[in-house]
């Protein structure tokens, strides 16, 4: 049996698996996102907490492997309706950024979460890029998930990945406003205690 027929006789089985993928990828990046604001409550990323996050990384990549096999599978299973949906495709260059992010998180931010000070006034790089990864992790991860629950697109494949990016770009934006604010309400409150 070649790898199409294995997707097209498979088909049932191979959505459960891409949902179980979303599961696991979607909810343990939202709980990630979750914990990482609240080990922020004191301005530091302690070592444990680290250890946290690097179990609800593990989680998150694990659905993403079940998402990105089980979506390899799906387009096999009808490669003339797939290659014409404007959602899947949508979907999938949304996955490929969510696992781009994924690696400067995991390669970049993570192993340098201990040494960033959230409350510093002065403006850090890694801080930034904490912030903005989060933004691009959580905007995508809802992009993946609503658009997994779209029928059909109402626009074409430009309109729908232009709304993506916009949306993306503000909570890019709303990010660093975010990381600023933070910042700077917590350096005045330390100055005045």
């Amino acid at each position: 049996m070649d790898l199409i027929s294995f997707a097209q006789n498979y088909h049932p089985f191979i959505v459960g698996a891409h949902l179980f993928g979303v599961v696991l990828g979607f909810g343990g990046a939202l709980i990630g996102d979750t914990l990482f604001f609240k080990f922020l409550r004191d301005l530091r990323i302690e070592e444990k907490e680290v250890g946290v996050l690097k179990i609800m990384s593990k989680i998150v990549w694990v659905g993403l492997f079940i998402i990105v096999l089980s979506g390899v599978f799906l387009f096999l299973s009808n490669i003339d309706r797939y290659s014409q949906s404007v959602k899947f495709l949508t979907k999938m260059i949304v996955v490929g950024i969510i696992v781009l992010n994924g690696l400067v998180l995991n390669l970049v931010v993570t192993p340098r979460l201990t040494s960033i000070n959230f409350g510093e006034s002065k403006a850090s790089g890694i801080r930034s890029l904490a912030f903005a990864c989060g933004a691009v992790s959580a905007t995508s991860w809802w992009t993946a998930f609503i658009l997994g629950l779209m029928g059909r697109s109402p626009w074409p494949f430009h309109i729908l990945f232009s709304i993506y990016l916009f949306i993306l770009a503000g909570a890019i934006l709303g990010s660093q406003v975010l990381e600023k604010l933070i910042s700077s309400v917590f350096s005045h409150h330390i100055c005045d205690s």
